[in-house]
């Protein structure tokens, strides 16, 4: 488990490399401080490259800046776009030497004529953590300030391929975000960055990010901070980097600037075991009453999956349980709609009688709903407040990381389409795969609909000729839009749609019946 230092403090074991002699805070307005402007974070052509591999993680390290090159992800056979967390802006072109590696550990050393500059990384054997370190020593005579700027994150979308299918639909997802004494500021669409993004904003700091559709990349300071900068390179390369408060050394005292690093999937359970506020990092929707409800789902679905561990499975139960607490609001505008259809020609007669005059119009059409005690609004109300459930869960379904690589009857990843075979050669809008679930999802909706007609026959040939081409063209565009999604998603509405239909079918038995 990671062990927070403190600034001014070293870690026990370490006091042979760095020493251990105290030092003398103070905190130092901008106008106070000099740094050196962070330069392009191009990985020289000399950099050498070591590597640290634990149970979760392979960790490469860069000799140029001693600082974190990529993290590979083994579980999920994946890198993200990041570098650099924990390391300094102010020697990002500085060749650094191992002064020690093993185990998980390594430390890069440099000197220069007033300081000695170490930084330490520990990789987590179980986790997906890294402590950073970096400690200053002061080796001159005098005291000097040291107001160091450290990396939060590096964002580099050039080692993304831009033409994947998978980046082009997961772009969008892409976000950075900083947490301050103020709050967390969120920017989505992190895949291209220009320089009115620019800015440096004064607050303490608790921690910077990105993150995409399942994964993080977060970097907590444990060192007083007093400001973070956004900093872009060019189109694809972005700094955000955090500024520590100035320190004071005195002659031979050295103070350490530590962080925790967390590279991996953006579950609350892992995150929120630091106790460091990281799960505030994950959110589903900037509209709280919509955020809320979805994590409520997914906490929903991830007790589920504590007794049934099976994710399809756990979708399957969820939508029947949505289905079953929404049923009374479905039924209700069920009943709605048909008794606003059969009240259809008394309506037709009314606007026929009136249609010179349309103020006495309305006034009788709102006493024949009052006499037959219909409300106009009956059948897309109850629809309405259904919403959010819908909203909350598309979510769940589309960016919950515990969906990628599950496997359910023939789907092999309930994270991408279902993929029942793949064909030689291409046909247009489908590529080479023929995804099962969509189909199906079609065909539950073409037969729902023909259901809706039957139940709620109309004499209007107008009417006709519209309900005849919604049953074609709904299921179709439906069937199109969820072609290339998550067959887990498509899977929790192609069960909706069938639930939609049995209580369709239901209510047109009871009808005839009576």
């Amino acid at each position: 488990m990671f062990r927070p230092l403190h600034t001014g403090t070293i870690q026990p074991g370490l006091s042979e490399h760095i020493g251990n002699k105290s030092v003398k805070q103070e905190i130092v307005t901008p106008s106070n401080v000099t740094t050196s402007p962070p330069a392009s974070v191009g990985s020289p052509s000399e950099a050498k490259i070591e590597a640290i591999e634990t149970s979760k993680l392979i960790v490469e390290f860069s000799n140029i800046g001693g600082t974190i090159l990529r993290v590979f992800l083994k579980e999920y056979d994946l890198a993200l776009p990041v570098r650099g967390m924990g390391g300094t802006t102010e020697y990002d072109h500085t060749e650094f030497s191992v002064e020690k590696m093993g185990g998980r550990d390594i430390i890069y050393r440099h000197e220069t004529p007033d300081l000695l500059i170490r930084q330490l990384y520990t990789v987590s054997e179980d986790d997906y953590t890294i402590e950073a370190q970096t400690t200053m020593q002061n080796k001159t005579d005098m005291s000097k300030l040291v107001a160091l700027e450290n990396h939060g994150v590096v964002l580099d979308m050039s080692s993304l391929d831009e033409k994947s299918s998978e980046f082009v639909r997961d772009r969008a997802l892409f976000e950075y975000a900083i947490s301050s004494s103020v709050g967390i500021e969120r920017k989505s669409n992190a895949f291209k960055f220009n320089g009115k993004e620019r800015k440096d904003v004064l607050g303490r700091i608790l921690w910077t990010a990105f993150r995409s559709r399942y994964f993080c990349a977060i970097t907590k300071p444990l060192y007083d901070t007093d400001a973070y900068k956004i900093n872009p390179l060019n189109d694809n390369e972005f700094q955000l980097n955090i500024r520590a408060t100035a320190v004071n050394l005195a002659p031979g005292a050295s103070a350490t600037f530590a962080s925790l690093v967390f590279v991996g999937p953006e579950k609350s359970d892992l995150l929120v075991q630091h106790k460091s506020g990281l799960e505030e990092i994950k959110r589903y929707y900037r509209f709280a009453l919509f955020d809320a409800i979805a994590k409520i789902i997914d906490s929903i679905l991830h007790a589920l999956h504590k007794v049934l561990p099976n994710w399809g499975v756990c979708i399957i139960l969820i939508s029947m349980l949505i289905y079953g607490a929404m049923y009374p609001l479905t039924l209700r505008s069920m009943l709605s709609m048909r008794k606003m259809q059969e009240l259809q020609p008394k309506i037709a007669a009314l606007r026929e009688k009136y249609r010179d005059n349309p103020q006495k119009m309305n006034v009788e059409m709102m006493e024949l709903y009052k006499k037959y005690k219909i409300n106009p609004l009956g059948g897309c109300l109850p629809m309405l407040l259904q919403m959010p459930v819908f909203i909350g869960l598309y979510q769940v379904l589309w960016r919950s990381v515990s969906f990628k690589g599950a496997h359910f009857l023939w789907i092999k990843d309930l994270a991408e389409p279902d993929r029942l075979f793949i064909l030689p050669f291409f046909l247009p809008f489908f590529g080479n795969e023929i995804n099962l679930l969509p189909i199906l999802m079609i065909f539950v909706m073409a037969f729902q609909q023909k259901l809706t007609a039957k139940s709620m026959p109309t004499v209007d040939p107008s009417q006709m000729a519209q309900q005849k081409m919604m049953a074609v063209i709904m299921p179709v565009f439906l069937g199109a839009i969820f072609y290339h999604f998550a067959s887990g998603l498509t899977l929790y509405f192609t069960l909706f749609y069938a639930f939609s239909t049995m209580a369709q079918w239901k209510m047109s038995t009871i009808h005839r019946a009576a």
